[in-house]
């Protein structure tokens, strides 16, 4: 085994980190620089390079000026025990970020496999995590479901529409999708297409290059190309304006991509799960939804039922949530009584599995003993969903770039409108408006579209 005061170049990539796990680490024992120098260099993009600079050839001007122009993203780290600070300079001009000693060198690749190791686990965990066994329920419904996800693991299909009311979990859905497929290797970028507003959709989506408006201080990489390769999760995608519309089916489409401010073209290759919870076919007819959008992005649809439409699969998750609850909070051995499970297996659950979820939260943190009872269920049952007559405060969402007054007063009373279950009369009474001119506000926002079901 070689000293360890020896350095031969490595590289460090996602390809090879299983070559650097089995080394010999202390030794350096590695890729020597006679095969390394001559991979191509796609091979040693987002890489930490090692460098022997007491070796003429590999302090060479031409060696070093081939590794630092590889790749935008290589860092070169050289080795020397008696380097001066003018042959410093002269490799620091040729791409040498740092010169270190030996032994630094090493802690530097102890250090750097560590980081490797952690990334990689945290990887493992977040794909356990959404994995097709995550989906809880063995009702009809989610079987088909899982069904379709398994079927689909091994196709690289460009788009998918996932349909269900707010809670169901369609984001859950959407990320086991991704994580069970053939993109999981690359990013996924979740989208809320109701908080970013009309006038930023293109600049945050596609990117604008510098210059291209007055704030546009640097170009910025839109989240269409951060995808790339990867997948873009749209959610609420049945809010986008018109005009959001038109860009985003232009590019489905085309399959290319051009910055705000820029004259360039660039391919893209996103696979865009879209998701909405509003009735997107109504959408089309009242003329508030794209008919050519709806059918390029439900080449594959997945609907979601409320968990009121499938009770089998709430003892399950009921399971899956004390267990998880009960882990987080230190509370071991937690146990529900069957009364409280059939009670839950009767209620209509209008938040869904969020409010489920929310329910066994809020039952674990309560309870003064390690076992939920039906008493226990009934009280934050009853506290789980805040009625028009015990709420008086509504919160008004304000982004930096400000909201209009209309859109203000829409959002206000479409919130009242929930709370009091869409009784008008009362709505009405509550907001010292009369029910016509109420009714004109529903229709003039489309506020039908965003209703939230009674329990």
């Amino acid at each position: 085994m070689p000293d360890k005061s020896i350095i031969y170049g490595d590289i460090i990539n996602t390809q090879g980190r299983h070559k650097l796990r089995d080394a010999h680490v202390d030794s350096f024992n590695c890729l020597q620089w006679t095969d390394a120098a001559v991979l191509p260099r796609e091979a040693y993009d987002s890489s930490l390079v090692f460098v022997d600079l007491d070796k003429p050839e590999f302090s060479s001007p031409d060696f070093l000026l081939s590794l630092a122009t590889g790749s935008k993203e290589v860092k070169i780290v050289g080795k020397s025990e008696n380097q001066s600070t003018e042959q410093a300079i002269r490799v620091s001009k040729l791409g040498v970020s740092e010169i270190l000693s030996s032994n630094q060198c090493l802690e530097k690749l102890h250090t750097f496999l560590k980081s490797l190791q952690e990334d990689s686990a945290k990887q493992t965990s977040e794909k356990s995590e959404f994995c097709i066994d995550a989906l809880v329920g063995q009702s009809k419904h989610i079987n088909e479901i899982r069904k379709m996800i398994n079927l689909l693991s091994d196709v690289d299909f460009p788009s998918a529409l996932i349909l269900g009311e707010t809670g169901t979990g369609k984001s859950f859905v959407a990320k086991i999708l991704h994580n069970t497929g053939s993109r999981a290797s690359s990013n996924m970028v979740e989208v809320n297409c109701s908080a970013i507003p009309d006038e930023l959709f293109e600049s945050e989506l596609f990117g604008h290059s510098k210059g291209a408006f007055t704030d546009a201080k640097s170009e910025k990489m839109g989240l269409f190309e951060f995808a790339q390769n990867g997948t873009l999760f749209l959610d609420e995608v049945g809010n986008l304006s018109a005009t959001a519309q038109a860009k985003l089916l232009k590019i489905l489409e085309d399959k290319k991509l051009r910055r705000v401010g820029d004259v360039t073209e660039k391919d893209i290759n996103v696979r865009v799960v879209a998701a909405t919870n509003i009735d997107l076919r109504e959408a089309i007819e009242a003329g508030s939804f794209r008919e050519d959008l709806f059918f390029r992005l439900n080449l594959l649809t997945i609907d979601i039922p409320p968990l009121r439409e499938r009770p089998e699969d709430i003892p399950g998750m009921v399971g899956h949530f004390l267990s998880f609850y009960s882990s987080i909070y230190g509370k071991s051995n937690f146990k529900i009584s069957s009364e409280a499970v059939t009670a839950m297996q009767h209620y209509r659950w209008p938040g869904n599995v969020r409010e489920l979820s929310n329910v066994i939260e809020k039952s674990v943190l309560l309870s003064k003993s390690k076992s939920i009872k039906l008493a226990d269920i009934k009280s934050a049952l009853k506290h789980s969903r805040v009625s028009a007559a015990d709420r008086r405060k509504i919160a008004i969402d304000l982004p930096p770039q400000g909201k209009s007054l209309e859109e203000i007063e829409a959002g206000i009373i479409l919130e009242v409108l929930n709370m009091c279950k869409w009784n008008k009369s009362q709505t009405a009474k509550y907001l010292k408006i009369s029910r016509p001119r109420l009714r004109r506000i529903i229709d003039n926002h489309k506020l039908e579209q965003n209703r939230q079901e009674a329990g």
